[in-house]
């Protein structure tokens, strides 16, 4: 009877070992006590109850992937880590750069702002000096005027007076 309660003992810790319902510390260090050894030892009453070897190379085996995907976790876990470290070293350096770029934006913004008021004022005294440029051609051409019919009263009406582009210049 001692036998079948053992084995059947063994049989549950295999059982909650495969369905991974050890959680806590606690959990690990009682099922670690009642996990039977490869190499079981009599009990008390002299009985040496056999253990099934497929049963304990299954324990085994979970045990052995435990701690591989308890290694793995932690792999992962680090290369998180450095790749937020790495994020936030990037992010600082980005966050430098943006601030330079957006004084370099400031003070190209305000050039632009000198340089569009500078093409204001250049357009408009371009302008002016057209509309100046303009009058000076119409007053030399009205000074043309006057002086041809000046030169035609002089000479007495002359066959030559009709032709304003005779005139001395």
């Amino acid at each position: 009877m001692e036998h079948q309660q053992a084995k059947t003992s063994a049989g549950n810790h295999s059982q909650s070992a495969a369905s991974g319902s050890t959680s806590s510390p606690e959990n690990k260090s009682s099922q670690m006590e009642t996990i039977p050894s490869p190499n079981p030892t009599p009990s008390s009453t002299g009985d040496a109850g056999p253990y099934d070897p497929k049963q304990l190379r299954r324990i085994l085996t979970n045990r052995e992937a435990a701690r591989r995907a308890h290694s793995r976790k932690k792999e992962y876990e680090r290369k998180l880590e450095r790749e937020a470290k790495e994020a936030e070293e990037r992010v600082a350096m980005l966050a430098s750069q943006v601030a330079f770029q957006r004084m370099h934006l400031t003070i190209l913004s305000r050039e632009n702002s000198q340089m569009w008021e500078r093409l204001q004022v250049l357009e408009n005294h371009q302008a002016h000096k057209e509309a100046e440029t303009e009058a000076l051609v119409k007053e030399r051409e009205t000074l043309l005027l006057l002086r041809s019919l000046q030169l035609q009263q002089q000479q007495g009406g002359s066959s030559s007076s009709n032709n304003p582009n005779n005139v001395d210049k």
